[in-house]
This record gives C-alpha cells, sequence and structure tokens, in this order.
C-alpha cells in the first residue's frame, strides 16, 4: 500500500505584488485562524510555516500575548518553523549572507522549539550548487526544491544533489509545485477527487511507495476539514493510506525504503518544468549593488573590527550587528534582491539598505576611531586596517587633518614611507564636531588626501604610522610611462583607440587583449523576471563613434584615462513592443580607468545618465580566448559554465523558458587559455555572458531597464506572465548610475589563484583613520569648561572600555597559504571566543596550511557551521595551528577560546 503524505502549509512572500504591511495583515489572521484551529482539533498535528522564521516576527510584534501559544504547538512539532530566517534568493546574496540568514532562523527557532531540519527552498529561481555544502555545514542533509531541475536527467521525485564541491543531501524535487493540494475542496467529494487526481500525477515521479502532497499555496489560510476528511478517505480507500504528516515524516519514510537514486550536480537552473528568470541577476541593478556592498560593510570592516576591539577589552556590539544583518537578509527574499516586486516595495528595501548602512557606519567608524586613540604615541597615528582580510600591497587612500606644512609617513619600525598627494583644502576643524561648532571662532587646519603603498604580511589586523612634521617622503618620480594614447606600468600597457575602447598588453605574458571596453545597447521587451530580445531590434554599440578621451597623471602612483562616449539610442519601445522608437536620445557615456604603479589590475568606473527606457546596456571585453567554458565566483569558492547552451527545440519539448547562457556571478568571472586569461572583476554586478561571436566576449550587464513587473507572452518565456502585470516605472533604473568593474590578466594557475585575492581588494579597501584631530584651542577651552561638563562620544565612550594598546601593528591572524580566504571574523554566537571562517578558492586541495594568531587562547577546535566543536585543531607551536585539510569550493570554521 502506498503512503500519501498530505503536508498542511502555506508560502508566504512577505512581500511582492503587494508591500509588507499590507501582507502582514493577512498574515496576522492567518496565524490567528491556524492557532484557533491547532488548539481546537488534536488531530490537526502538522502545519508548515513555509520553512522560515521571519513570519514568527512579524506576527509577533502585533500579537506578542500569543508568543506562548506558538511556542507550545512548535515545541510539540505541531507547527514546522524554520531552519531559515527568509525564504532566500540563491544567487545574488553571498556565502555569509546565506550562512546569517540559517544561523538566525536556526536561533529564532529554537527559541520556540526546534527548526526544522530540512533545507526547504520551494521557489528560489534556481539553486546554487554550494547550497549542500551549507546545508551540510549545519548538520542538514536533505533539501526540498522546486526550479531548475533538469527532468530529462531525471524523471522522479527523488534524487542526491552533489554540491560543487561534493557534498551531497537527499533532494525532493516538488514536480507538481508547492501548490500541489491547494485549495482542498471544504466538501468531501471535492476532497477525494482532488486527492486522488493528485496521486495519479506523483505516482509517475515516487521512486518509492512515499507520495508527497503539499496542502497549501501562496498566503493560504490553513484548512480546518483536513484532519476529518484523511480519515475518511482512508475508511474508503484500500490502495492508499492517507496522512497528515511533515516533511520530516515523509523523508523519514522515503530513507527507511532506501531507493536506488540518481544524482545531479551543481546548481540547478534548468527551466525544463519551471521557470528559472536567469535575467533577474540584472534587474534594479541599483539594489545589487547595494546589497554587495552591505555584506562587504558588515564582512570586511565591521565584525572584523569590532572583533578585534572586543579582543583588545571593548565590549561586541552583537545585538546591533545581528540587527543589521536582520535588516540585511530582509533584502535577500527570493522575490526582493531579485527585483520582480512591485516598486513601493524595492523603495522599502532602499531604506532597509540606508538602515543596514548607518548601523554599519556607525560601529565601523567609531570602532576604528576608538581603537586608533588607544595606541600610545606622542603625536599623530594613521591606523590602516586590513580589510580586504588578504595579505600583499595595497595602495592606500587616506584623508589627513593637520596643521603642519609638510609631513612624512614612517611606520612601526621608523621607516619612512614614499605617498602621493591627491589634494589639499583649508577646512575648519571647528565644524567637524556638533560640539565644537557652536562655540566662539574657529580651528584653521590643512585637509591632506594622500595615497600610499601598504604592504599586509598579515590578514587580519592593523599597521600603524607616525605623521611626523618633515619633508622627504612625498613621492616625485613618476612611476607610470604616459603618452598621447598609452600608459603603462611595470605590469599593464593601455593603448586607446579612436572608438574608446582599447589594447590591454599583459607584460608578463606579452599577451595583446585587444577591442576592450565596448559598449552594447539591445532594446529589452522583457519584464523584471526575464529579459526578452525586441523582434525588430535597433542595437547600438560604441564601435563606430568616436570618443574623447584624456590621459592624466594624478601623481607618480596612479594615472586616470578619462573616456567620453557620445552615445545615442532609442527612447523606448514601439509598435506593441515589436521594434525601437525611431528617434534618438543622447545617452553619453564616461569611463574612468585609474592604472595604479606596480598593480597588475586595471580599475574602471562607469557613469551613466539613464535617460531611456526598455533597454539593456553591457559592457564588452573580447578575450580572444579559445574556450568552451566560463569560471565565475559562487559562494566559497568558483563554479564553471558553458559559453554555449542547446537552446535548440525547447518549446517542442515543452519547456517553461528558453536555455540562455546568461549567468550569475559573485565579484568575479573570467576565461583562460594556454598562458593564462582575462578576469572581470565587478562591485554588485552579478549578470554576465560570453559572446562566441565576438573573440568569446565576456558581457557585463551594466543596467537593464523594464516598466512592468510581469508580461505574457515573452519570446524566451511564452505563456502566462510571471507575477502580475503592474507598471513598475523604477525598473527603468532612470537617472544616474556609477559601475565599478575591473580587469585583472593573469598567466598560469598561480596567476589564476590570486583572482578572489584582488577582487576582495577592489570590492574592500583599506580603511585608514587618524588617531585624532588637533583641537588645540579648543583643548584649552574644554580644560577650562572641564568642571562644567563632561563631553562623552561615542568614539570617546568605546575607546574607554579599551585597554591601553601596545604601540606599532597587531597580527591577529595570518595564514600561510594563499589559497585559503578569510570570509568572517566575528566574536562566537555563545561564549568568548573567536570566529574564523575560511574557504578554498582555488582548484586544489589546501592540505598544509597553517593559521598564526595574534593573541593567546586556551584552546582551539574546527566547528561546524552551529559553531559546534568538531575536532581539536593540532597546535604545531605557540600561537601556530595546523589548519585542516580544505577541498576546493569548501569552507572550515575555527573557534578559538581567549585565554582568560
Amino acid at each position: 500500500m502506498q503512503t500519501i503524505h498530505l503536508v498542511p502549509h502555506t508560502h508566504w512572500d512577505r512581500e511582492w505584488y503587494k508591500p509588507f504591511q499590507n501582507f502582514r495583515v493577512k498574515l496576522v489572521y492567518v496565524i490567528d485562524s491556524l492557532l484557533q484551529i491547532l488548539e481546537s482539533d488534536p488531530s490537526f498535528s502538522s502545519f508548515m510555516l513555509d520553512g522560515q522564521t521571519i513570519v514568527l516576527e512579524d506576527y509577533l510584534q502585533i500579537k506578542p500575548e500569543n508568543a506562548g501559544r506558538l511556542k507550545d504547538l512548535i515545541s510539540a512539532g505541531r507547527i514546522q518553523v524554520g531552519p531559515w530566517y527568509v525564504q532566500p534568493d540563491e544567487f545574488a546574496p553571498d556565502g555569509e549572507s546565506l550562512i546569517r540568514n540559517l544561523s538566525i532562523g536556526r536561533s529564532i527557532s529554537g527559541q520556540f522549539g526546534k527548526p526544522m531540519s530540512i533545507g526547504y527552498l520551494p521557489d528560489s529561481f534556481g539553486h546554487s550548487g554550494q547550497i549542500p555544502l551549507i546545508l551540510q555545514g549545519f548538520g542538514m542533509d536533505s533539501a526540498v526544491v522546486m526550479r531548475g531541475v533538469d527532468t530529462e536527467a531525471i524523471q522522479i521525485t527523488e534524487f542526491r544533489w552533489k554540491g560543487t564541491n561534493g557534498d551531497q543531501v537527499l533532494a525532493v524535487f516538488l514536480p507538481e509545485g508547492y501548490s500541489s493540494g491547494m485549495f482542498l475542496p471544504e466538501n468531501y467529494r471535492g476532497f477525494r477527487q482532488r486527492i486522488l487526481c493528485m496521486i495519479r500525477k506523483m505516482r509517475k515521479w515516487a521512486s518509492t511507495d512515499q507520495i508527497l502532497i503539499l496542502n497549501g499555496v501562496d498566503h493560504q489560510f490553513p484548512q480546518a476539514q483536513i484532519p476529518a476528511y484523511v480519515e475518511r478517505f482512508n475508511q474508503d480507500s484500500k490502495r492508499f493510506s492517507l496522512q497528515l504528516s511533515s516533511l520530516d515524516d515523509y523523508l523519514d519514510a522515503v530513507r527507511a525504503e532506501n531507493p536506488d537514486l540518481p544524482t545531479l550536480s551543481g546548481s540547478l537552473r534548468v527551466p525544463a518544468r519551471n521557470r528559472v528568470h536567469p535575467s533577474i541577476a540584472s534587474t534594479r541593478i541599483y539594489q545589487k549593488k547595494r546589497n554587495r556592498e552591505m555584506e562587504s560593510l558588515l564582512e570586511n570592516y565591521v565584525e572584523p573590527i569590532s572583533t578585534i576591539n572586543w579582543i583588545k577589552g571593548a565590549e561586541y556590539p552583537a545585538g546591533l550587528i545581528d540587527q543589521a544583518w536582520k535588516i540585511l537578509i530582509q533584502n535577500q527574499t527570493h522575490d526582493g534582491i531579485c527585483g520582480c516586486c512591485l516598486d513601493e516595495v524595492h523603495r522599502e528595501m532602499d531604506q532597509r539598505f540606508l538602515a543596514v548602512e548607518q548601523i554599519g557606519q556607525t560601529l565601523q567608524n567609531a570602532g576604528a576611531r576608538a581603537l586608533a586613540r588607544r595606541i600610545p604615541a606622542d603625536g599623530l597615528l594613521l591606523v590602516v586596517y586590513n580589510n580586504a582580510l588578504v595579505q600583499g600591497v595595497q595602495v592606500v587612500r587616506a584623508r589627513i587633518f593637520t596643521k603642519m606644512d609638510d609631513f612624512t609617513i614612517q611606520d612601526a619600525a621608523g621607516r619612512t614611507l614614499p605617498y602621493q598627494i591627491e589634494g589639499t583644502q583649508e577646512v575648519d576643524l571647528a565644524e567637524k564636531s556638533i560640539w565644537t561648532l557652536y562655540l566662539k571662532g574657529s580651528e584653521p587646519a590643512k585637509q591632506v588626501d594622500i595615497r600610499f603603498p601598504v604592504e599586509f604580511d598579515f590578514n587580519v589586523g592593523y599597521r600603524v604610522f607616525s605623521i611626523v612634521a618633515g619633508k622627504g617622503n612625498s613621492l616625485q618620480n613618476p612611476e607610470l610611462t604616459l603618452s598621447e594614447t598609452t600608459v603603462e606600468n611595470d605590469h599593464l600597457k593601455v593603448e586607446i583607440n579612436q572608438n574608446g575602447s582599447f589594447h590591454l598588453t599583459d607584460k608578463e605574458t606579452g599577451t595583446v587583449y585587444r577591442g576592450l571596453h565596448t559598449f552594447e545597447d539591445r532594446g529589452d521587451a522583457g519584464d523584471t523576471y526575464n529579459y526578452s530580445p525586441v523582434p525588430q531590434d535597433t542595437i547600438a554599440t560604441s564601435q563606430n563613434i568616436e570618443a574623447e578621451y584624456e590621459i592624466v597623471r594624478t601623481g607618480p602612483l596612479t594615472a586616470e584615462v578619462i573616456i567620453d562616449y557620445p552615445l545615442s539610442l532609442p527612447a523606448k519601445l514601439a509598435d506593441g513592443d515589436q521594434e525601437r522608437s525611431q528617434g534618438l536620445v543622447p545617452f553619453p557615456i564616461q569611463t574612468r580607468m585609474t592604472v595604479q604603479a606596480h598593480k597588475k589590475r586595471l580599475d574602471i568606473r562607469t557613469r551613466i545618465d539613464n535617460t531611456v527606457r526598455d533597454h539593456r546596456l553591457r559592457v564588452i571585453f573580447p578575450t580572444g580566448i579559445a574556450s568552451d567554458q566560463t569560471w565565475a565566483e559562487t559562494q566559497f569558492g568558483k563554479t564553471r559554465q558553458p559559453v554555449r547552451v542547446d537552446d535548440q527545440g525547447w518549446k517542442k519539448k515543452g519547456w517553461k523558458e528558453k536555455p540562455l547562457p546568461i549567468y550569475s556571478q559573485q565579484r568575479f568571472v573570467y576565461l583562460q587559455g594556454e598562458q593564462g586569461g582575462l578576469a572581470v572583476l565587478n562591485k554588485g554586478l552579478p549578470e554576465y555572458e560570453v559572446y562566441p561571436d565576438q573573440r568569446n566576449a565576456i558581457a557585463i550587464t551594466l543596467v537593464r531597464s523594464v516598466g512592468l513587473m510581469g508580461k505574457a507572452d515573452l519570446l524566451v518565456r511564452p505563456g502566462r506572465p510571471s507575477g502580475i502585470p503592474v507598471p513598475t516605472p523604477d525598473a527603468q533604473c532612470p537617472g544616474s548610475h556609477e559601475l565599478e568593474y575591473s580587469l585583472y590578466p593573469f598567466s598560469g594557475v598561480l596567476g589564476e589563484d590570486q583572482i578572489p585575492d584582488e577582487a576582495s581588494r577592489f570590492n574592500a579597501p583599506a580603511l585608514a583613520v587618524q588617531s585624532r584631530l588637533n583641537y588645540k584651542r579648543f583643548s584649552r577651552i574644554y580644560g577650562v569648561l572641564s568642571h562644567l561638563a563632561s563631553l562623552e562620544t561615542l568614539t570617546g565612550h568605546l575607546s574607554s572600555q579599551l585597554e591601553e594598546l601596545e604601540a606599532g601593528d597587531f597580527k591577529l591572524a595570518t595564514v600561510d597559504d594563499s589559497r585559503l580566504a578569510i570570509t568572517a571574523v566575528k566574536k562566537a554566537e555563545l561564549g568568548e571566543a573567536l570566529i574564523l571562517r575560511l574557504y578554498n578558492s582555488s582548484s586544489e586541495t589546501a592540505s598544509q596550511a597553517a593559521l598564526q594568531l595574534g593573541i593567546p587562547v586556551s584552546s582551539a577546535w574546527q566547528t561546524d557551521l552551529n559553531e559546534e566543536p568538531l575536532r581539536t585543531l593540532e597546535n604545531l607551536r605557540p600561537g601556530v595551528y595546523r589548519v585542516p585539510a580544505v577541498e576546493p569550493s569548501s569552507l572550515i570554521t575555527l573557534k578559538f577560546q581567549l585565554a582568560s
């Protein structure tokens, strides 16, 4: 007899085609109804709250008096919550965001009972190949998925999902979606007919005698009649046993039969049975940028600086950091960060990004300055934090306020460092603080912006430099060679062409990459979910324009190439979206490229004023590299994707969407040949494609403009709209946009392994903080007034918590294997312990790495992602620990108990 597992649930899009507060009103009534039904009918034994816990927070903010009732039902296993905080998109968030999403969700679940132990992901637009790694890190060995499963490779419900790094989970495919048993009829006859209909459909897919039917859909109320109808069905049925069940019960029953299952590997993005919407990677690109900026703010600045301060005696601001993470993760839902909600929803998301920035920058600035003030010195100091968390040289930008006519910069060993002056201006220090602003008089000083090279021989920590009166270390001799059309350093030569493109020579290999950096603009007849080509498109490029450019020496260390592209584009779509309008609108583009001395990286900042609609703008980099695959960064590693996909016969096969070679990346994508290759780094530009007919050009989407949330019958997606057909003028992305990306040519395998480090330096430049401002005049005033008032700023308050620091540099953590990248530096969730998380960014196992700590610890472990110890680390010598072997695209979490 086959067992039919009927799982009641609701799928809760917190915000989508209505704003959050609209849906929250309904949520209150849904959970009120759920509580009443479960408490009045003990036979209603199971209900799933969509695998996320934010619904509990949203409900209890309105009805806190019902927390006990929820806890009783969750503890009894009758309501399943977690493991996620929100249902995430799996491609835009970085790895740490997905980990924190699960960590927060499991923590909230634990306050009410036990979190669901399944990676429930019913509606993500495809699935990252690193989800098995992350789930296994939390001790979860199963997942439930819907979109992206290759149903030509498998035709059964259950399969083994092998992640990018090789970790596996038991996966359940939902061929009829999470709504297979939605809105079951209130009369028994209709109920029975629907159940039998679904059994017929699902039996074709089942690999065992266990069949899964999900009784729910978006925002569905619980159906009180279910338990009674289940009992009556079983009285009538001789062939099937229908039980009100949970996903855990269903998976336990499947495992008990021990089926022989096929394996799918890597990311799941095949649109055979469900749409995966690859173009969401470029929808509302401005929010993709903000997401990446805020992830970097928390991971590279706030947490490492707060951790150092905590180690030095200050309180760790766990509650504030957790709040920032929660607000950020609320923006990473599978509809939100993907860009396919109402404009009103995305405006609320903008405010949440702003809230994260306000919390993060306050913690960053106050913490960094507080620590700088506690370092003993006779004069002014400049403290430079290694926020990239990688070793090597960085050209650091700093702003110095001084009353000296000239100054030198010296490191902790007394060595004088050269620097480049980028700008000076007279300022009034009295205007820098609200406490001095209202006092009479001024405090004149010079603001000097400088750039200077800093060598970091550690991953986590800071370097200390003295600002001393004197002459002699301001750079004078040029370190770059310039002409009217070229600029070059030791590693690169850039030759500007008349149309604004350029040839880039990698001096190490002699490879010349020709015709880089042209622009391509196509019409877009799609919606917020999908790019769709215009049948009679007018494609505009910068290939045949005459650009204006200028090469400017900004100093001995840097040069800028400023290029203006006088592009003109059609204003919008016309003729029922069959073509673009005839009139052209000026669409000027300005690019600033920065070449730094001794750096094998070309940084690019492009500014556009998006004055047209219904289009997609890309920047194109022809590589000339003969390769049929790309490598791109994914969470905690890299993934390989084909340059071409088989897009023939997809309609005939009944696929829901045309397969397109449009892919998501984290911070870089590259093509590699025999000698080396070319990587394109980015700051929040996640969509790329390779054009094989243009010398394998890497195309990065800069902006995509569409005017409807959902649209029916697209060329790439026939049938109903995804979402609803409401106008979304904000998704046209009007106004100014500044896009940042960088080119990194590399040679051989060693060069390839350096790409993640360069991406880290590009995305998280070092933060330089001056120890104090020199208020001589106001110091005297404060001295007189000190008996009347005690002025305490946040920086001063934090500084008072810190112990007296040692002079000189502080090296918290140093890893001797560059293949291991640090992705988290934080205080442990529980106890006085330091957490470091590392991942292997290379294609080889890192098996002999050592980690040196700059603090005394009493014990050291490898942990899981719950921060629960797995094994003790080998202590090689005082302060140095062996890092256990880390496979490619895998991660490891280390925990160090601070010595008392």
